[in-house]
């Protein structure tokens, strides 16, 4: 009987152990999808502005042309 309960125990540590482990892994690619999608939208803005200024710089040397 006692060695049943120190195998309960022993897989109940075990189990304890595992749930921390998937736990923090969790929090772990939550964390990292969050920041994905930081990085993302920043790069979004940074092409937009980039595309933007082309664009206006486009544009003002097509009207140099045309005057």
């Amino acid at each position: 009987m006692v060695l049943l309960v120190e195998q309960f125990r022993c897989l109940e540590q075990q189990s304890e152990s595992r749930l921390q482990l998937l736990q923090d892994l969790q929090e772990f690619f939550r964390r990292k999808a969050e920041l994905q999608l930081e990085y993302s939208r920043g790069l979004d803005k940074l092409a937009e502005r980039y595309s933007s200024k082309i664009r206006s710089s486009r544009e003002h040397q097509h009207f140099k042309l045309v005057s």
